[in-house]
């Protein structure tokens, strides 16, 4: 048996029920016992949109959401019953702390500009140098004479994939890039010093499967001059291999018609793989792209593959059929950010 914690609300008709027929609720508690299950306790909300929070004991998942839906017909057949959680899983999320979701706007001021590039070294430049032994670039021709702003998209598989694509691009576009980095990971309030991801990383908060309305801020930047660094993929991978790519890249290169300027990184997986608490050094190559346009695609879906397929090229990936780029009528977030 495990424990779950079961939320319920009850339409306007099966408050007035319960209100004329209390016995209601000792006629569903013995229902839950023949159904395999039994209710530790149950408590009666005021507001928020939650009539009843119920801990309940079952055997799965199943016997969970079939006591469920129990608890909420004891107010009405019209029911609104919400999923079972783990006990262990809600306490988790009782101790979640908040993070910051709007960015820091001073950023990209002149004097915050100035104490990024003094602290680039201190920052980021001496660990990509201590880790990245040898740090090979490949593909830098592929930018000679461009100066953005442009929508700069890379794998992702550690922890060092920023400073590295950082230290590898010219430094006429590396010193206007941001980066979109996870909300809950790194601008999280436990987090003593959120400003440091901003000041010295020039990061910028993303809620993580937050839609299209997480683009707006990008979206700013690039109009007024920035680049913008994304991992299309979102969490970092396991395998090496290209994930699938999210669509917000696409939208805002489509929105802003701006160039997208594929980076591939190889090594910095073995260097401090996702779990790993320390880096050890070791072989690093990087591959630049040439900038990629979208003007001339019909869809998202077309220009999300044609992203996808640039880093698969540089990754010496063969492309993928067209059909698995198809719309699968499931939804996905928009935008894609750093530290999954």
């Amino acid at each position: 048996m495990e424990t779950f914690v079961v939320f319920t609300t009850l339409t306007p008709q099966g408050r007035k029920r319960i209100k004329d027929d209390p016995d209601r609720l000792l006629r569903v508690r013995n229902e839950v016992e023949r159904l395999g299950g039994r209710i530790l306790r149950q408590y009666a909300t005021l507001g928020g949109g939650t009539d009843f929070v119920t801990i309940v004991e079952a055997p799965d998942h199943i016997a969970a959401a079939r006591i469920n839906t129990e608890i909420s017909a004891l107010g009405s057949v019209r029911i609104r019953a919400f999923p079972a959680i783990k006990l262990e899983r809600f306490k988790q999320l009782l101790r979640m702390q908040p993070y910051r979701t709007e960015p820091h706007r001073w950023q990209t001021s002149v004097w915050a500009q100035a104490v990024r590039r003094a602290g680039r070294y201190w920052t980021t430049t001496r660990y990509v140098r201590r880790y990245c032994k040898p740090l090979t670039v490949e593909g830098r021709e592929n930018l000679d004479g461009f100066k953005g702003p442009a929508i700069v998209i890379a794998n992702h598989s550690s922890h060092l994939d920023s400073p590295t694509v950082f230290a590898a691009l010219p430094r006429r576009i590396a010193d206007r890039l941001a980066m979109a980095a996870a909300a809950d990971k790194f601008y999280a309030s436990r987090k003593k010093r959120i400003w440091w991801q901003s000041l010295f990383q020039n990061a910028f908060p993303v809620h993580r499967g937050g839609g299209v309305k997480q683009l707006e801020y990008p979206m700013s930047l690039l109009r007024r001059g920035w680049s913008i660094l994304i991992y299309p993929e979102g969490g970092r991978s396991k395998s090496g291999q290209i994930g699938r790519f999210k669509a917000g890249p696409t939208i805002m290169a489509m929105q802003a018609k701006v160039p997208v300027i594929p980076v591939y990184m190889e090594g910095l997986r073995a260097i401090m793989p996702k779990g790993a608490r320390a880096p050890a050094p070791g072989p690093v190559r990087v591959r630049i792209g040439a900038p990629v346009w979208l003007t001339d695609v019909a869809s998202v879906a077309e220009g999300t593959a044609r992203l996808e397929d640039a880093m698969r090229a540089l990754a010496g990936q063969p492309p993928h059929r067209a059909s698995e780029h198809a719309p699968t009528g499931e939804p996905e977030p928009a935008m894609a950010a750093g530290g999954g």
